[in-house]
């Protein structure tokens, strides 16, 4: 039998696998209510409930909770927002990390209430009928953003592409960028969904890059793309809606459609056993992504590293190698070129 030191390291490891729901809960409460914006002034909670003309009680006991999970501050009785609430608000990741902790909330618990029965056998769920779905992950994407640009930028032959093609462009980011820094590159989007496909024409209008750019509705696999036409295509985070055979198809058709010398580049999540991903959380995060994506009838599972590359070369990739993205390493672009020169 265990001893009371090993019954309370037990509650303990319980307490914290059930502290994180309830903190998304609570966050997402405070943040959809307007709770956390009325208290950028201090706030006690009486002033709070008539600010917002909500019961005393339930005010009371929500700053309670958020004070309890560090969401808020207090000093002399009143409450105002941690500062990573206030990045959650303020912080140039604001929109892209709401849209993760919404995603977590709608699609991603529902879904662990269903893992039991899909265990045993249950028909795996369609991601992406609900198109605000497929909205929240372009949105939420955008987080690891500005690290993986500066990435992208020192891969080989990236800063000498000048037609550019951006497979799953999602809400047009990666394209506008390096329309943005490249004046005389040419770029062309291929989104699957026509709402994120339409998110993308605003970005690059917004860019003001729109008249180098067109973005082309439907699946990749089925469109007419030129061939031998393109200095640099890139595949960002979507590499899972392929299973191991069409995946070796893609990549074999993305190797069509390259000049020669012209560059592949993957950016992908992948399970990671660094340290830094160990001490950030992030490998149990990745594998429980990784478990997520599985649950799906159309996803597939996160890319391993050996078995991509592999991949690369049997498509007819010359040179193969990888960086990795900043944020523990969980993310990595992995690139590979076509022989010949430009």
């Amino acid at each position: 039998m265990s001893g009371p030191i090993d019954r309370l390291r037990q509650m303990r490891r319980l307490a914290s696998s059930m502290r994180v729901q309830l903190e998304v809960a609570v966050l997402r409460a405070g943040l959809d209510a307007g709770l956390f914006q009325a208290l950028e002034e201090p706030m006690t909670p009486a002033e709070l409930a008539e600010a917002k003309t909500a019961p005393l009680d339930l005010i009371a006991a929500w700053l309670r909770a958020a004070h309890a999970h560090g969401l808020l501050l207090r000093r002399e009785g009143r409450f105002q927002p941690a500062p990573y609430v206030r990045w959650l608000m303020e912080g140039p990741d604001a929109e892209a990390a709401r849209a993760m902790l919404d995603q977590t909330a709608l699609t991603y618990v529902p879904l662990q209430g269903r893992l039991p029965a899909l265990l045993r056998g249950e028909e795996r769920p369609v991601f992406g009928r609900n198109p605000e779905e497929a909205i929240r992950v372009a949105i939420g994407a955008r987080v690891t953003e500005r690290a993986a640009l500066s990435v992208l930028r020192r891969l080989p032959g990236v800063r000498d592409a000048r037609r550019i093609l951006d497979v799953g462009c999602g809400s047009g980011s990666y394209l506008a960028d390096l329309l943005v820094r490249f004046r005389d590159a040419l770029g062309t989007g291929v989104e699957l969904d026509p709402a994120v496909a339409e998110q993308a024409r605003t970005r690059l209008r917004e860019a003001e890059v729109f008249r180098r750019c067109e973005i082309l509705e439907g699946d990749f696999m089925a469109l007419t793309v030129p061939r031998n036409a393109f200095d640099l295509v890139l595949l960002n985070n979507n590499l899972h809606y392929f299973d191991m055979e069409r995946r070796v198809a893609l990549l074999e058709r993305i190797h069509g459609c390259l000049a020669d010398g012209g560059t592949l580049a993957i950016q992908a999540p992948m399970v990671s056993g660094s340290v830094a991903a160990r001490m950030l959380g992030a490998r149990a995060s990745m594998a429980t992504f990784d478990l997520f994506l599985r649950a799906h009838k159309n996803l597939h599972g996160l890319p391993v590293m050996a078995e991509l590359q592999a991949q690369l070369r049997d498509a007819g990739f010359t040179r193969v190698g990888d960086r990795p993205i900043p944020l523990g390493g969980i993310a990595r672009y992995v690139w590979a070129t076509k022989a010949g020169t430009r």
